[in-house]
């Protein structure tokens, strides 16, 4: 017996991660935090059914993201951070259940994406 659907696990997660974004992760996103997340969107990767081609261009995210925390350029660590990242699963966990936002094309995945993640980015600023 289960509490929570999988459709209704994966939102409550997503939404777990924006509000630890919110509340507790700095302007720039630890090194740790980076990696937790681009390890949990593999999980997430391979739970949701997605076209190929999104699939890849998502891939290829994680493996930028990973290339970017063994160079440390740290400037670019928010696009991995906790906002970015829950916003992105939230998107994705929706558009894979027919929501408002859909998932079958890599450019309706990243407008998507950037709408969700520019207004958790603004609540961010504004709680703080």
């Amino acid at each position: 017996m289960y509490f929570l659907d999988p459709f209704q696990a994966g939102v409550a997660s997503s939404l777990v991660v924006i509000l630890y974004g919110i509340f507790y992760e700095r302007r720039i996103p630890s090194s740790t935090s980076v990696l937790f997340n681009l390890m949990s969107f593999l999980v997430l990767l391979a739970s949701i059914d997605l076209v190929p081609l999104v699939f890849l261009f998502l891939l290829l995210y994680v493996i930028l993201g990973y290339v970017i925390i063994k160079a440390k350029i740290k400037s670019l660590y928010f696009i991995f951070g906790s906002k970015s990242f829950g916003s992105l699963m939230f998107v994705l966990i929706l558009g894979s259940n027919n929501y408002f936002f859909g998932i079958y094309m890599p450019f309706s995945v990243t407008v998507s994406w950037i709408i969700v993640a520019a207004v958790v980015h603004l609540i961010s600023y504004l709680v703080k």
